[in-house]
């Protein structure tokens, strides 16, 4: 495998660097690049796959997503708009590439943002307000919008303080609600993935629990829940908080990480779409999100303070020694550009 650019986000003040890009190459490891400051709380980045374009959430209580473009070694800022709500903690594109959408935590709240012929943010033309809560006191006081998902043309939202799973339809850049899907109490759904080889399921992590739970889309357009699992190993009874859930390359496996019990689940995929049980591996220290990269997982340490590059195989990740410093990296993406 070639070597990869890859894109480290992480918490910040504008004095620090927010930013890094780096390559990693499965052989040689990590290959310092260039560490970019000027940004808030640079907690989650998504680059446009057309256009040299980089986003980011500025995650803070007014809350913002900001365009830059890398020029002579720096980012420059290209533009930036109100996201609408607090804390915005994740970003999708549409799949024609027009729309961006932003999740905001403490805003309870998605939104939709029409961008302009070079990719920047021109408007925000809706906001999809949540008004629920769940029954964890501490974490469910309120709604908390955790994730925006393009799947099947529609774009899903996960509501950790509702524990509702919601589908909406893009018409036109307004939010049209397609469906809900009512999580366990208290499990806090967190983030989505898809499997190209089984297009009508749907799988989510749930953070308060750690449970995976896969849905199957019917004929009428409904979900059937058609499995439900704990992703944390049996003797395991500290606190954890579940974070990110990733297909490998080549669709066997469904990753997991786990702060807390700081590693990462693996489960094998079956032939109708469903997940074996768990195979877990410790890895570093408060994995928030992780990159695969082939047969290499690229794992963000936000407590370690470093990134470091494990091997998969049969479901289990082995330490390569290769690791790289950031600060507290929370968010790792593969550069386009």
């Amino acid at each position: 495998m070639p070597s990869q650019s890859i894109w480290i986000g992480s918490y910040a003040s504008p004095e620090q660097a927010g930013i890094l890009r780096c390559r990693f190459s499965p052989e040689t490891g990590f290959t310092a690049g260039t560490a970019y400051d000027g940004l808030k709380n640079p907690s989650f980045l998504l680059e446009h796959p057309v256009y040299p374009v980089l986003y980011t959430v500025e995650e803070t209580d007014e809350g913002a997503v900001c365009a830059w473009r890398e020029e002579n070694g720096r980012l420059v800022p290209a533009g930036r708009i109100r996201s609408g709500g607090a804390s915005p903690c994740h970003l999708s594109l549409s799949a024609d590439g027009k729309w961006l959408y932003c999740a905001n935590y403490m805003g309870g709240n998605a939104a939709c943002i029409r961008l302009d012929e070079e990719g920047l943010p021109a408007e925000r033309t809706d906001l999809a307000q949540h008004d629920g809560k769940g029954p964890n006191a501490q974490r469910q006081e309120m709604a908390h919008v955790h994730c925006v998902y393009p799947y099947h043309g529609w774009v899903g939202v996960c509501d950790l303080g509702e524990d509702r799973i919601y589908l909406y339809e893009n018409h036109g850049g307004r939010f049209r609600e397609i469906t809900r899907l009512k999580a366990k109490p208290g499990s806090g759904p967190r983030h989505l993935a898809s499997h190209m080889g089984y297009s009508g399921c749907l799988y989510c992590v749930s953070e308060l629990t750690g449970d995976l739970t896969v849905w199957k889309e019917t004929a009428s357009g409904c979900f059937d829940l058609l499995q439900e699992m704990n992703t944390l190993p049996n003797e395991y009874t500290g606190e954890n908080t579940a974070a990110a859930i990733r297909f490998t390359e080549d669709g066997q496996w469904l990753l997991v990480s786990h702060r807390g019990a700081d590693g990462i689940a693996a489960m094998a995929v079956r032939a109708d779409g469903t997940l074996e049980g768990p195979v877990w591996s410790p890895c570093v220290r408060g994995p928030r999100d992780f990159l695969i990269c082939g047969s290499s997982v690229l794992v963000a340490g936000q407590r370690d303070g470093e990134v470091r590059a494990y091997t998969l195989e049969a479901g289990r990740l082995t330490d390569t020694g290769f690791r790289i410093e950031a600060r507290e990296p929370v968010c790792i993406q593969k550069a386009l550009h």
